[in-house]
């Protein structure tokens, strides 16, 4: 018997259960058990490590969100970026990093949005304010239909869905349609920032169909990690060049 897709569909929840009972899920981190919380990514342990993480950031810069536990910035009198400031729920550690190489390189577009989800209450909500609207960093099309989804803007959404209910309460919107990647910088991985910023010119543009909607908005603009701010300096800069009021940085993580 051939079942046809919407029977196909109903039964996935129950394939699913079956799954689970033969083969118990295991955490995405560090493939211990999960726990009867009903989390479905993380074990307890790794939900704490993230939550240790994020209270160890209890000193960090209100510009450049450098934890000075670790590290002094230089904020007070090298900033040189176009926006306004950044704010990371975390420091980049081995959970981070095994959480952003799952989400980036294995498909997990789900755990993104887990992740956004899981961080929104430990967002300080002041930094949501007078804010218009909310833009993830865009990948290149072609980048795109490798990996199918924007780890920004699915770690965006569930951000915005894990501050009551997708943002309204902010009155804030996701938009992905007003930012675009016209250039395929590849890997930057390697590269230090001057190297970096030298190859994002030209990167990123402004949708020339939508650009009368950022005139005067103040965005937040979200990405993954924030590294040397190459990417997000770059993503601003246009931008506020397109009329955008004010620009600030959300990051999962710190490097």
């Amino acid at each position: 018997m051939i079942l046809s897709m919407p029977k196909i569909i109903k039964l996935l929840p129950i394939l699913r259960c079956v799954e689970d009972f033969f083969i118990p899920p295991l955490c995405v981190v560090c493939d211990s058990a999960l726990g009867n919380d009903g989390d479905r990514w993380f074990c307890p342990a790794c939900i704490n490590a993230l939550a240790a993480n994020h209270s160890q950031r209890d000193d960090v810069c209100p510009r450049c969100s450098q934890n000075r536990r670790k590290r002094e910035c230089a904020c007070e009198f090298a900033w040189d970026f176009s926006f306004e400031k950044v704010f990371s729920a975390y420091d980049y550690d081995s959970t981070v990093s095994s959480i952003a190489k799952h989400i980036k390189y294995k498909g997990k577009s789900r755990l993104a949005y887990h992740t956004g989800v899981v961080t929104a209450p430990l967002l300080p909500r002041e930094f949501f304010m007078r804010a218009d609207m909310v833009v993830p960093v865009p990948l290149h099309k072609s980048k795109m239909r490798r990996r199918g989804y924007n780890q920004a803007e699915h770690f965006a959404r569930g951000v915005l869905n894990g501050l009551n209910g997708g943002g309204a309460g902010l009155g804030l919107k996701l938009r992905t349609d007003l930012l675009i990647r016209v250039k395929n910088t590849g890997t930057q991985t390697k590269l230090d920032r001057e190297d970096r910023l030298q190859n994002l010119i030209g990167a990123f543009a402004a949708n020339p169909q939508k650009i009368t909607e950022l005139k005067g908005k103040n965005v937040i603009l979200v990405d993954d990690i924030f590294t040397t701010g190459a990417t997000a300096e770059s993503c601003a800069e246009e931008l506020l060049r397109a009329g955008c009021a004010t620009v600030r940085v959300l990051a999962m993580g710190r490097d």
